[in-house]
Order: structure tokens, then C-alpha cells, then sequence
């Protein structure tokens, strides 16, 4: 079971762990929503977070304020899809006006230093980007010179981001140029090519953003699995002279995926893992790690 320091009391050994930050040879940083709180974005589980609003305003279309983020709820009818596409406007608009805070400006630092081997996020909300990290984006075409290939990425948003819509038919992506919930052009164009020819038109999709929802496969697993595997290897392969540092910042890993990704990452025998949450972090979340 790991030790629980606070920050009040643990003066001592919490100077020790930021010396061993400062002196690793490599640091993954794993970060959630509590890193862009402070930033005026909200988080999802706290009382004050966003499952709680959604709750509050629509508790007669959903459940829970959990429910708005889980494909098999949103898109089965079209009030609960229309609620989905006003809240994700919305959010849109907060990450748009936020900036980067302290955590954010802390992992570019790493990066600066040649400390970070990558920062994986579950946040959707493109701040990384705004910080001056090197973001993957796997909807950039390769031969666009903004695009970054995994192995130069310094940042892996492994839910997406709200930087982006796609299409839910064709699967084409644009940036947030367009709204949620418009026709997508791409399938709108095809379609009138065909019927200026004489055929019959085609099906238009619907933009949505290009965030990961609960109940749906992920539809860059493969990818992401294969930079997560790459970092694993990395960290392992550390000769037992040196160090690493795995933080996980602001989130309870709650969601399987990152709590798989934890422990992962941790395994490495020279990796020491820090957890710093607003809330306790404990139990089972802890088995095997």
C-alpha cells in the first residue's frame, strides 16, 4: 500500500520526492481534469463538476450528469443528442478562453529540459498544445508539416481533443471551424457530385466532436497502444544506476484505460510513481500497482 503524504505535514519527504523529480533521467507524466481546474475549466466528478451541472439542468433526460458522455445515451434520442451538442458548445467555448496554469507550464519545463519521455492527458481541453508542447494528433494527414509523428509528440491526448469535429459517417475531421451537430460538408459535397451526375444522393453525416465517449471503442487504440508500449519498454530498460519518475496529476483513476495505463508505466523496478490528487486516491485503485 503507497504512503499518503499531505502536503501540510509531509514537508520533509515531499522535498525528497521533488528532489527526485529534478534528478530523474526520465519522467511520464500522466495527467485529468484536476490540473485545469484552476485554469476555469470544470471537472467531472467533484461536487461542483461537470456530471453534477449537466445533472441539475437535465436530470428528466438522463440519470446522471455521467450519462451525456456515454454514446448508447446521447445519440439515442434527439433531445438527449441536441442537450449533448449544446453542453460540448459550451465546454468548446471554456477551453477556448482558458490558458495553460502551473501544472501545464511544469510538464513544457520538463520538456525543456530533455526530462519528459511524454505526457499522456485525459483532458479534452487542448491546453498542452497551448503550453508549448509538441501534440499527436492521429486526424493530421501525414504530409501536412503542423502534423507530429508519435515518436517527436510530447504530448498523447488519449480521449481526444475539442480541437476538432468528425464525421460520423465518413469519419472526416476538420478543426472547430464548423459547429456540433452540422451536416459534414465532406458527405454534403460527395452527395451533389452524385446527383449533378444524374445518381441518387448519398447519406450526410453529422459533425460531432472528436472526443473518446463512455461505451465506444476507441477508434485510435492501436496507435496509442503502440506509444504507450514504446514508453513501457523505455522505462524498463533503464540501467538500475538511474531513475525515473512516473507523476499522475489531478485525476482519482477512475476510468479502467488510464488505470491500466498506470500501472503499466509503473512496473518498471527503477520507476518511482507519485500521485498528487485534490482527492484521496485509494483502495483498489491501488492493487497491483
Amino acid at each position: 500500500m503507497p504512503e499518503t503524504l499531505w502536503l501540510s505535514e509531509g514537508g520533509e519527504e515531499i522535498q525528497k520526492l521533488v528532489k527526485r523529480v529534478a534528478s530523474a533521467r526520465r519522467v511520464v507524466v500522466v495527467t485529468g481534469a484536476g490540473i485545469s481546474v484552476n485554469c476555469g475549466i470544470p471537472d467531472f466528478r467533484s461536487s461542483s463538476g461537470l456530471f453534477k451541472q449537466i445533472q441539475a439542468s437535465h436530470g428528466d433526460v438522463v440519470s446522471k450528469g455521467r450519462d451525456l458522455f456515454d454514446a448508447s445515451v446521447v445519440f439515442r434520442t434527439a433531445q438527449a443528442t441536441r442537450i449533448f451538442y449544446e453542453w460540448m458548445t459550451h465546454l468548446r467555448e471554456q477551453c477556448e478562453r482558458a490558458q495553460p496554469g502551473v501544472v501545464h507550464a511544469f510538464i513544457r519545463q520538463l520538456a525543456d529540459r530533455g526530462q519528459l519521455q511524454r505526457s499522456y492527458t485525459q483532458n479534452i481541453d487542448g491546453l498542452e498544445r497551448k503550453a508549448g508542447l509538441e501534440v499527436w494528433d492521429p486526424h493530421c494527414p501525414t504530409t501536412s508539416p503542423e502534423c507530429v509523428p508519435w515518436q517527436q509528440a510530447q504530448s498523447i491526448p488519449l480521449h481526444g481533443t475539442m480541437d476538432r469535429l468528425t464525421c460520423q459517417l465518413c469519419s472526416s475531421s476538420d478543426t472547430y471551424n464548423a459547429v456540433a451537430g452540422d451536416s459534414c460538408s465532406d458527405c454534403m459535397s460527395r452527395s451533389q457530385q452524385r446527383e449533378q451526375l444524374g445518381r441518387r444522393a448519398l447519406a450526410t453525416g453529422t459533425l460531432r466532436p472528436a472526443v473518446v465517449l463512455y461505451g465506444e471503442p476507441h477508434p485510435h487504440s492501436e496507435d496509442i497502444a503502440r506509444i504507450i508500449g514504446h514508453d513501457t519498454r523505455a522505462l524498463q530498460g533503464r540501467k538500475r544506476a538511474t531513475h525515473d519518475v512516473l507523476l499522475v496529476l489531478g485525476t482519482t483513476l477512475k476510468v479502467p484505460g488510464c488505470k491500466q495505463l498506470v500501472r503499466q508505466l509503473a512496473a518498471a523496478p527503477t520507476t518511482t510513481t507519485i500521485v498528487v490528487n485534490n482527492e484521496h486516491v485509494c483502495g483498489r485503485v491501488w492493487d497491483n500497482i
